[in-house]
């Protein structure tokens, strides 16, 4: 009534003002005029409903408790049957006639081939089981519990009629189980006076404690057998406290309700539970399962809130703010998902063009800003990378030419006072094409070619000032087309020079070899310098991988980075003691690097 009163006030009030109503302010009316009459119908159907729902879970949850006494059952008396199986059978009877005087190796062939049988029939069941033969004639005892002493003693009060429940000891330890033994010569009324066999069939609780945690998934339920005799049988995961209060409760309403299966309601904790239980007529136990009502009734709530739901769709179809809803919310999402992806493609130049008015235009205006500032900020950051690579470069070239041309120029002139003329042309020869290839830092890459022709220049200019010097090269021919920064095999050669040779008595020895491996290029000097101590290699390893290090190490350092830059991460500085007795410093340049050589 009081939604009525408000649309009448509402027509009232626009009446009186002489307004006439919009588009969507008539859909409003309509839609409270349809709202009544459809809350009306459904809580009537509602009502017949939930009844139905709630006859229907109560008969699929007692369902579901039958089929597991059923199976529970028909395993028990498979297992039972078994014991017919086992007392039948040739060798199993002969044991009752064994005698004292038998030779012992048939005593052992005899109980080996039963032990076998019992072995196989134990394994066919999907419970896990132990079986055992005891013939008091003859005092035999054959079992696949060979932990359990059996004798006449532990048979003194056999059960037969029924399932015991009782611990066992198995290797496992001491266990509850289900135990039942069948007496020959056989009589369903009353126990021989003489038994001459008895066939006992045991299966752990363990097995019942599998399937009622298989029982309880994907159900809201807690189930355990209960028995009045004995501690109820829970599922691995329930509460103790919880599971025994509740068989105190059921053993309370039980006798009350007459039958093998049925429903009832218990309070515990003041809280409502539905308690489904079912009858084992093999075990003689209950399987029960209680819920909570508050579960019990959640799918007719569910269904309630998804009939409120649906009306609700229904009616708000029928009102034209989908169409709004797209255009002014739905549409401007798309450009901004669309725009996100060309982002993250790297269009960073992409802009959003339709800017709707309404709230999303400051989010389009402001993602278009962010896209302009970071399309910026990356171009930046490009450019100071060239930067630093470029200084980079010539900061290496700056620190190798100072000091070796100081050096050169000191045995130009010792040569110039010796009038050694010959010498003189050769050693500026071999100077002028040295620095008229690396004064050219325009040219960032070369062929391998043109490096080991700088390094024969080099070297040719350290040997004319030291005849001990010697050098040789093993580098597959193929190589030499191979494309790489320039200055990268230099440093290498001059590392080996100054750190090895200093210190080493007679012929100081250079080996630059290289050649293809399995997945790339290696290109390595050694020598039979001084070489370097374990920590020492460590230490200078270690400051290969930092941005600034030592001066004694800042070349390969460099060399050691612009590889990495180059040709890939996995590229980089091989640093190893030499067969030669000094220092193995390599290139290893890997295939599939991020570089675009």
């Amino acid at each position: 009534m009081t939604g009525w009163m408000h649309v009448l006030d509402f027509l009232k009030l626009n009446r009186l003002t002489g307004r006439r109503m919009n588009i969507f302010t008539k859909i409003m009316i309509v839609i409270v005029l349809m709202l009544i009459p459809i809350v009306l119908m459904f809580n009537y159907s509602n009502k017949i409903s939930t009844d139905v729902v709630e006859k229907e879970l109560l008969q699929v949850n007692l369902n579901r408790l039958r089929l597991f006494v059923g199976q529970m059952d028909a395993e028990a008396d498979r297992l039972w049957k078994a014991g017919y199986v086992i007392a039948k059978d040739p060798d199993v009877v002969q044991l009752q006639f064994r005698s004292s005087s038998d030779p012992v190796y048939s005593w052992l062939q005899a109980k080996k081939q039963v032990q076998e049988k019992l072995d196989l029939q134990s394994s066919t069941f999907e419970w896990s089981n132990k079986l055992t033969v005891y013939s008091p004639p003859s005092g035999v005892v054959v079992s696949t519990n060979w932990k359990q002493q059996y004798n006449a003693e532990y048979f003194r009060n056999p059960v037969q009629d029924r399932w015991d429940y009782r611990l066992i000891t198995t290797e496992r330890g001491t266990e509850q189980a289900f135990l039942r033994q069948l007496i020959m010569p056989f009589d369903p009324k009353k126990m021989p006076e003489n038994p001459s066999l008895y066939v006992e069939i045991t299966f752990s609780a363990e097995n019942l404690v599998q399937m009622l945690d298989r029982l309880k998934q994907g159900s809201a339920g807690q189930p355990f057998l209960y028995n009045p005799l004995y501690e109820p049988i829970r599922s691995s995961d329930s509460e103790r406290e919880q599971i025994d209060d509740m068989s105190k409760s059921f053993a309370a309403v039980i006798p009350h309700n007459p039958g093998n299966e049925g429903s009832i309601k218990i309070s515990y904790k003041n809280e409502q539970y539905l308690v489904n239980y079912a009858a084992s007529a093999a075990l003689g136990w209950y399987l029960v399962d209680f819920v909570p009502m508050t579960q019990v009734l959640k799918p007719i709530d569910q269904s309630k809130l998804i009939f409120y739901g649906a009306s609700l769709m229904l009616l708000l179809m029928g009102v034209s703010s989908v169409a709004l809803l797209y255009r002014h919310v739905q549409k401007p999402i798309y450009e901004l998902i669309r725009a996100v992806k060309s982002l993250r493609r790297g269009d960073y130049g992409y802009r959003i063009a339709h800017w709707p008015s309404n709230e999303f235009r400051y989010l389009i205006e402001q993602f278009n800003m962010m896209s302009t500032d970071i399309q910026e900020l990356i171009d930046k950051v490009y450019i100071e990378q060239l930067r630093a690579q470029e200084s980079s470069l010539k900061h290496l070239q700056a620190q190798i030419n100072p000091h070796f041309l100081y050096n050169n120029f000191a045995y130009i002139q010792s040569m110039a006072q010796l009038e050694r003329t010959k010498a003189i042309v050769a050693f500026t020869q071999h100077l002028s094409q040295y620095y008229r290839y690396t004064t050219r830092t325009e040219q960032q890459l070369t062929f391998l070619a043109d490096e080991m022709d700088l390094i024969r220049n080099y070297l040719e200019i350290h040997r004319m000032q030291s005849e001990r010097l010697e050098y040789a090269e093993e580098i597959d021919e193929g190589l030499m087309s191979l494309l790489l920064p320039r200055l990268l095999l230099q440093p290498l050669v001059e590392n080996a020079i100054v750190h090895g040779m200093e210190g080493r008595k007679g012929k100081f020895q250079i080996l630059i070899r290289g050649g293809r491996t399995e997945d790339g290029y290696e290109l390595i000097v050694e020598d039979n310098g001084i070489g370097m101590q374990e920590d020492g290699l460590i230490a200078l390893r270690q400051s290969l991988q930092q941005q600034t290090s030592s001066s004694h190490s800042i070349g390969l350092r460099n060399v050691h980075q612009r590889l990495r830059h180059y040709f890939g991460e996995s590229s980089g500085l091989l640093v190893a003691p030499s067969s030669m007795g000094g220092l193995c410093v390599g290139l290893i340049i890997k295939d599939g690097g991020d570089s675009d050589l």
